[in-house]
């Protein structure tokens, strides 16, 4: 428990400390914020994503009078439910009515705390890590209460999942790292946001200790301690070969033979945890039955291309590898599902919005390569065939030209262009 007067003082140099940070450049999502209403609006991320920045923007530009409170602070450990008590009264001592809360969901009862203020009127933003804002969004989804996994799970009280609307921030897309590093488009500039990557303070030259100190720190605290993980080397392990892995197909049990785990649920749990975490994404085989998928493997993609180049054993990762997890991760911030088919020679991307198919991809980072493009192309053309799309796209690093094929056409696009859209 923090005293009142602990507490207020600690609030008054938070807010304070603010002056003194520089909030950089204005992030893409803002432009898409919605207006504060009777609902919280809730933004997770990956550690890294640039969520407390984010919050920092929003209260230069667009809240200056709100009421501030970062979580994270050292000098709020052990916060809990009746900490808020004292933080509601001084809130309502200070007659603000918007709050913004940076990592609220460090502190036990945050839901049932939000969800008070929102009855009395109050606008709220505050972010969430990843994994607390996928699980509102599947309560969302499902119409259900909120339940909350974690030892914090016990404190919250029942809260609808409605009150909140669940926003995802991203790393750094294309057009926001040319303006970070202030470089113009083009080819050069591709392969240097994929050497780079997309870790907004992490795309600098010369980072690479930034990225493993960043991959440390989504292991252990938001994998090992809050997901209560006992086995540290096993999880590092099974980690790092997804990361690694990027762009290759994977399951449960040929990582466990791999990696010689003793139990096959270890390693589709902490698969679980890891994507939820945000340092992988999974993408599974098209198909109409949950059966199809289950049997076959699913591709992994890393959350960044730097961070694993970074952490391969290798001397460098495959570029053709590295390329399709870049275009990957620009599809995943633009479609609601994506899949893959495997089928003459396969298709990288089948995306779709609202359930329905909307576009075939292939990532080809040589695409002057003829044995590569015409597999390229049968893999797409199937695709397209499967998905009942009359146009396919082929994203190289630099070509660019038209095919027609009998399901329709393929437009062979550069990166640059595809990247920019």
């Amino acid at each position: 428990m923090i005293p009142k007067t602990t507490l207020a003082r600690i609030v008054a140099r938070q807010r304070k400390n603010l002056d003194d940070r520089i909030a950089g450049m204005p992030r893409a999502i803002l432009a898409s914020m919605p207006y504060l209403t009777d609902q919280a609006l809730l933004i997770g991320g990956v550690r890294g994503s640039g969520r407390s920045t984010l919050l920092l923007q929003m209260l230069q530009n667009d809240y200056p009078q709100a009421w501030y409170t970062d979580f994270s602070d050292a000098r709020l450990a052990g916060f809990d439910s009746g900490d808020f008590d004292k933080l509601s009264a001084l809130v309502a001592e200070s007659g603000k009515g918007i709050l913004l809360l940076d990592k609220v969901d460090y502190a036990q009862g945050w839901a049932r705390f939000i969800g008070s203020k929102l009855a009395e009127g109050i606008k709220v933003v505050a972010t969430v890590s990843l994994d607390t804002l996928l699980a509102v969004q599947q309560a969302r989804q499902e119409g259900t209460d909120l339940q909350l996994a974690g030892s914090a799970a016990a404190q919250e009280a029942v809260v609808s999942a409605s009150l909140f609307i669940p926003r995802r921030l991203g790393l750094f897309g294309y057009l926001e790292f040319l303006e970070a590093v202030h470089r113009r488009g083009g080819e050069e500039a591709v392969e240097e946001y994929l050497l780079r990557g997309a870790f907004p303070e992490c795309c600098r030259p010369g980072r690479t200790a930034s990225l493993l100190s960043l991959y440390d720190l989504i292991v252990n605290r938001d994998v090992l301690i809050a997901k209560g993980v006992r086995d540290r080397v096993t999880l590092c392990r099974i980690a790092l070969f997804l990361l690694t892995a990027t762009g290759g197909g994977v399951t449960a049990n040929a990582v466990r033979n791999q990696l010689k785990v003793k139990s096959v649920s270890t390693v589709t749990e902490h698969m679980e945890h890891l994507e939820r975490a945000g340092l992988v994404a999974f993408v599974p085989i098209l198909g109409t039955t949950p059966g199809r998928q289950a049997v076959n493997p699913r591709k992994v993609y890393a959350v960044d291309t730097a961070l694993a180049a970074a952490l391969s054993p290798e001397e460098s990762l495959s570029r053709e590898r590295l390329f399709a997890t870049m275009i990957h991760n620009h599809l995943a911030r633009k479609y609601d599902a994506i899949f893959y088919t495997p089928e003459c020679g396969g298709c990288d991307f089948v995306v779709a919005e609202e359930g329905f198919i909307a576009g075939c991809i292939q990532a080809c980072y040589d695409g002057d390569d003829p044995d590569l493009m015409q597999m390229k192309i049968e893999g797409l053309s199937e695709a397209m065939r499967q998905g009942g799309q009359r146009r396919g796209l082929i994203v190289t690093l630099g070509r660019s030209e038209r095919i027609p094929v009998e399901e329709g056409e393929i437009e062979i696009i550069d990166a640059d262009t595809f990247l920019s859209e």
